[in-house]
């Protein structure tokens, strides 16, 4: 039994920018190392790296699509394609099956799309957040990447050619742990955001910081891609006068 099914990704961003694109295609089947999505029941699944022909100047966004998948006849088909692990230099995808699923084989496309951060005048009102997507910490910890300051120093080249403009940098992160813990993480990166900004001369006064954990999704936290769009940084201008 043959199906052909469309499964995408779409991922939405509040972040005004210019884009760098990629694409190419993966397949999985039993010539695969490790695959099992022709086998037995319960959840399995099968994970192939897939690295960019270029690295990519920013970390991009990922949108997988399934274009073949060629089942065992009477099978069940229950499955789902998510990009795990996104970098500059690729990412994994992860096909993953449950029940009495039997998948021969299965294949698609992916797009990758790398977005630089621009802030345009006419978007700079009260209330207006803006999402940086290529801001990074040591995992689990709140010290800042190298690979964070180029994203960064936008938001200080920003805040320097509008000396008017106030913001609050808020941190988030996904569900992953206590409640108390991720409030600490969250508030910790959202300093130290801040304490950069500072650092290039941008006048504390017109920062806030604030941490808010969980408590602010905007992506399920039931697969990894949706944890990993909850783990992020943004600012939201407070103050433009």
């Amino acid at each position: 039994m043959k199906k052909s099914i469309i499964f995408l990704f779409v991922v939405f961003s509040f972040t005004i920018a210019t884009a760098q694109t990629q694409s190419g295609d993966f397949f999985f089947d039993k010539s695969s190392p490790g695959y099992n999505l022709d086998k037995n029941n319960g959840m399995r699944f099968v994970e192939k790296e897939i690295n960019f022909p270029v690295p990519f100047e920013t970390k991009p966004i990922i949108y997988v699509t399934v274009s073949l998948l060629d089942a065992v006849s009477n099978s069940q088909i229950r499955y789902s394609v998510e990009p795990k692990g996104v970098s500059r230099d690729g990412f994994v995808v992860k096909i993953s099956t449950w029940g009495d699923t039997k998948i021969n084989g299965i294949g698609g496309m992916w797009f990758a799309q790398a977005e630089k951060l621009e802030i345009k005048k006419e978007e700079i009102k009260v209330g207006e957040t803006f999402q940086l997507n290529n801001v990074y910490f040591a995992f689990n910890k709140w010290d800042l990447l190298p690979e964070s300051y180029t994203e960064l120093n936008t938001v200080v080249d920003f805040l320097a050619t509008n000396p008017k403009v106030s913001i609050e940098v808020s941190g988030h992160t996904d569900n992953i742990g206590s409640d108390s813990y991720n409030q600490e993480l969250s508030q910790k990166r959202a300093d130290a955001v801040k304490k950069y900004l500072v650092s290039k001369a941008i006048a504390e006064n017109r920062i806030t910081s604030k941490g808010y954990g969980k408590t602010k999704p905007i992506a399920t936290n039931s697969t990894e891609l949706g944890r990993e769009q909850n783990r992020r940084v943004e600012f939201t201008i407070t103050k433009n006068q």
